[in-house]
């Protein structure tokens, strides 16, 4: 995550990069998902990418999204805010469909996980380019 500097600022760099790392590690686990057949495994990636998401979201809420805060008019927090709880309500609903991999449903909830966390990730990138991050 991040490192405190000697002056005792914040790292913003690095917090940034860990969010696009983790988007790119979640995007290559929906690669994977995408590869494969067994259900265990499909299961596996999916807690997989629920991980993910709540290390991002920790990155996000303790790090970030307190250096956009400071400035005097952040431009897209909010959004990006209410975007971070209707990934967590898709994969809610995803976690609960486990039991039943077999269905269409379950691959239908994976597709709009992925197209969820694939809006995010560009609403964080603009929110990130338009605050000069």
């Amino acid at each position: 995550m991040t490192t405190q500097t000697n002056n005792g600022s914040t790292d913003q760099a690095g917090a940034l990069q860990a969010v696009r790392d983790k988007y790119d590690e979640i995007m290559q686990l929906f690669d994977r998902y995408n590869r494969t057949d067994n259900k265990s495994e499909r299961e596996t990636i999916i807690s997989e990418v629920s991980a993910c998401l709540s290390y991002l979201s920790n990155v996000e809420t303790k790090e970030v999204y307190p250096m956009i805060r400071q400035q005097s008019h952040p431009e897209g927090l909010e959004i990006c805010e209410e975007t971070h709880s209707q990934v967590r309500l898709v994969l809610d609903k995803l976690m609960r469909l486990c039991a039943d991999l077999d269905t269409k449903d379950y691959d239908a909830e994976v597709l709009k996980l992925r197209e969820s966390i694939g809006d995010l990730k560009d609403k964080d990138e603009n929110l990130f380019k338009s605050n000069k991050l």
